[in-house]
């Protein structure tokens, strides 16, 4: 499952003086909590100041933390290359440096790993504060074609405007600072730029420092000339607000539903499979799919299931089979395979708290078997074994990808590569179309900066079918289509759009029933 990203729990309100938030830059930013409450300690601040011995400590333990336990450190990055990349960094941190100066080092070293699962992040407490308090950029942007657009139709520029540079700095030029900075699964872009969608603000605030304004500069829709407007920045709460309002913004999506478009065609949105924990929860999932199934078997008229998985960045284990089962034309597995480096949990010392090392040694020494490679694979009784549904349908699938599309939702789309009557629309998947580190995560908080690391422990080699898709990238669509800033404007769903017509095409122009 995908983690929140950062700017995901945003909210906000002018409530104050910014100079206040620009103060919090160069002072303890936890002191206004700390006076709340005296017996919580305030959360650290950005320009704390770590010794170059403080500092090597963090990176020895982080590396020790990915070498020994991620799986898959080396997929897309050679050893003999990652090796060289932590002897840069080493000999980065022989000065000084400010908690800041160290994430900004550090992060775009994790994210060479290529995992949409491995999190490297500041220390939660002071997190928690920027989330609320950090003065940001105060508007919500989408991505389209690499390029920035505003998403709200209720701001000082006009809706759906190119930002073309931020203080005099070219937006290209931004997304280079940044873009090394976001996880993907990979060596494709597309999910690092739905993430920046969310957490430009927060990334922007880190990479190049608070402001009190901002002078934009932007291009107005059919027009030729670029126009500047100076704005104000505003704290991450009152931004969240603001993203939670984006035009392209549906305000209550549903986890999951199913109806009819027009007659023949029906609509799935799978928007999550991170439910499902407890029994209510998958009875009710299952229930659901049950019916509406059965419902779509007694349809004569059904000829094609648009389904969407745009939105869909996995869950828990088995939700995605659970629905494939309704799809699938052959008995499948869970996975190809699932493999470790180790039944032992590394770095225990470092772990954070709520982490509990000897639950998981006994669940992996009980599921996994070791190699001679020294490895370990997951035992073949563990690697559940599906049947179709009886009532499998069997009509055409369209099925709807984005860069949010990951873990559990590329999971489903990998098992439907291996069916011949799907059809994929859209972009890259922001997951591996063959391979990808999840399972079991286990998260650890580095010796002095306190900064955050995320590891997850188990490979997972997905079933695609025959489609062939270079080393790295996601499921790439059939059709790849992308909204227009003229349809972001208008707020017609461009690939949604696609898809109708490309199902309208199937649909007899008389009342001739399915076969």
């Amino acid at each position: 499952m995908i983690k929140e990203p950062l700017a995901g729990k945003y909210s906000t309100t002018i409530s104050g003086v910014l100079f206040l938030h620009l103060a919090l830059w160069l002072l303890a930013v936890g002191s206004l909590s700390a006076a709340k409450n005296k017996k919580s300690l305030p959360p650290p601040s950005l320009q704390e100041t770590f010794s170059p011995s403080q500092l090597k400590e963090d990176l020895k333990v982080l590396r020790e933390a990915l070498e020994e336990g991620h799986p898959g450190l080396y997929l897309y990055t050679p050893k003999e290359d990652f090796d060289r990349h932590f002897e840069r960094a080493d000999e980065a941190l022989d000065r000084a440096m400010t908690l800041r100066e160290f994430y900004l080092e550090v992060t775009p070293l994790v994210e060479k790993v290529y995992c949409g699962h491995t999190y490297f992040d500041l220390p939660q407490k002071l997190l928690n504060f920027l989330l609320k308090d950090a003065p940001q950029f105060p508007l919500p942007l989408v991505f389209l074609n690499q390029k920035a657009y505003l998403d709200h139709a209720a701001l000082e520029l006009p809706l759906g405007c190119e930002i073309t540079a931020i203080d005099g700095i070219p937006m290209e030029a931004v997304m280079k600072k940044l873009l090394p900075q976001v996880r993907s699964d990979g060596y494709n872009e597309t999910m690092k730029y739905h993430i920046l969608a969310n957490d430009f603000g927060l990334r922007h605030f880190l990479s190049f420092g608070p402001a009190e304004n901002y002078r934009v500069d932007y291009l107005p829709y059919g027009s030729e000339e670029t126009l500047q407007k100076q704005i104000s920045a505003i704290p991450a709460k009152k931004l969240e607000g603001r993203l939670t309002q984006r035009h392209s913004e549906s305000p209550k999506r549903k986890k999951y539903k199913i109806g009819a478009v027009e007659k023949g065609i029906s609509l799935f949105s799978m928007n999550t499979f991170d439910f499902g924990l407890n029994k209510k929860g998958r009875r009710k999932y299952k229930d659901f799919l049950r019916e509406n199934f059965s419902e779509l078997e007694q349809d004569e008229d059904a000829r094609c299931i648009i389904l969407d998985l745009r939105r869909n960045d996995g869950g828990f284990v088995g939700n995605d089979a659970q629905l494939f089962a309704y799809l699938a034309q052959a008995p499948f597995r869970d996975f190809r395979s699932a493999r470790m480096t180790t039944l032992e949990i590394p770095v225990k010392d470092h772990l954070s708290r709520h982490q509990f090392p000897k639950m998981l040694e006994k669940i992996f020494a009980k599921e996994f078997k070791s190699l001679k490679t020294g490895k370990f694979t997951m035992l073949d009784e563990k690697n559940r074994r599906w049947t179709p549904k009886k009532n499998a349908f069997d009509g055409q699938v369209f099925v709807l990808i984005s860069g949010w599309t990951h873990s559990g939702g590329t999971v489903l789309g990998s098992y439907l590569l291996n069916n011949d009557n799907v059809t994929f629309i859209g972009e890259e998947t922001g997951g591996g179309h063959a391979v990808f580190t999840a399972g079991n995560m286990v998260l650890y908080d580095l010796p002095n900066t306190l900064c955050q690391l995320e590891v997850p422990l188990i490979l997972y080699e997905n079933f695609k079918g025959s489609r062939s898709f270079p080393k790295g990238s996601g499921i790439r669509p059939d059709h790849e289509v992308t909204q227009s800033q003229k349809d972001l404007i208008a707020n017609e769903d461009t690939v949604m759009n696609f898809a109708l017509n490309l199902a309208r095409k199937l649909i007899p122009p008389k009342d001739v029933p399915r076969k």
